[in-house]
């Protein structure tokens, strides 16, 4: 077991509204190997609260946590170490700008390995091997982060994170800003990091196509609730996703569309583009 949520409830306090209960009463469970789960919901839902706490970042107002055995409350222990926590579960922020600070590429990779007393000669050998994962060539290692495309910088950001070689790796929404393609490219190395590592990955989305072609479990936050823990396609089959703020994935909206307008009977749960394709030329040759 990585992390375990048990009735977990998280409040903020304003100044002009008081408490804000953000996540309410969530439980639920994350292996720390061969998971790979979308979290979903409307913006204000309780994701990037829920992500921040599977790494000790933020601490339960009520319930308990415990992440790789250690039990987190609403108090810090100071029998935790919590930077060895944060180093088994690594968080990507959605702004990749907020992770890179040094003067080179390779610099900023090899920080957080040097921050838990790796040698230097061991973090250059991280750097060059977690960008090459994230699918940068060695040439990056001398540029300037600040010098880099989004896309690029986003890629380096988790080639950091990726050198600490942590079990589980959170990402917020790693592919907002990104067009269809980039998306596409992005999410591919994500499993393609997951397939060769084994290690869980869990990526805050609100792309509901990635959402449907990639992951094989998905969380739905709505109003700081966990309502939804399951298949990707169970999830789809329901009919009233406008009510949780979710929409469906275009194939199976193009597919329906085609059934209604038509009048024919094609099998509208398609993953991918490539498999509707083939379910609608099937529908031509009958």
């Amino acid at each position: 077991m990585g992390i375990r949520f048990n009735q977990v409830s998280h409040g903020y306090t304003s100044f002009a509204d008081g408490l804000y209960t953000a996540i309410k009463d969530i439980s639920f469970e994350i292996s720390d190997k061969n998971e790979f789960i979308a979290l979903v919901g409307h913006t204000g839902s309780g994701k990037s609260t829920l992500a921040k706490h599977m790494n000790a970042l933020i601490f339960p107002t009520s319930g308990t946590l415990e992440i790789f055995g250690k039990t987190i409350t609403s108090k810090r222990d100071k029998k935790i170490k919590y930077n060895d926590i944060r180093k088994k579960v690594g968080l990507v922020f959605q702004f990749p700008e907020y992770q890179l600070f040094e003067e080179t590429v390779e610099k900023d990779i090899m920080f957080g390995p040097m921050n838990f007393k790796i040698s230097k000669e061991e973090a250059k050998a991280l750097a060059k091997e977690s960008l090459n994962l994230v699918g940068l060539d060695d040439s990056y290692l001398t540029r300037n982060p600040y010098n880099l495309s989004g896309g690029e910088k986003k890629r380096v950001s988790i080639a950091g994170i990726l050198a600490m070689n942590p079990d589980i790796l959170v990402l917020d929404e790693p592919t907002s800003g990104l067009d269809p393609a980039g998306r596409r490219v992005l999410m591919d190395l994500f499993k393609d990091i997951h397939d060769k590592t084994k290690k869980s990955v869990i990526i805050i989305t609100h792309d509901m196509d990635l959402v449907y072609q990639y992951f094989n479990r998905v969380l739905v936050m709505n109003e700081g609730h966990l309502i939804f823990d399951g298949d990707p396609e169970k999830l789809f089959r329901e009919k009233d996703l406008f009510k949780n703020h979710l929409d469906y994935p275009n194939t199976i909206k193009v597919l329906d569309y085609l059934n209604k307008s038509l009048g024919i009977n094609l099998d509208i749960y398609k993953r991918t583009i490539e498999e509707a394709l083939l379910e609608i030329k099937g529908a031509e040759k009958l």
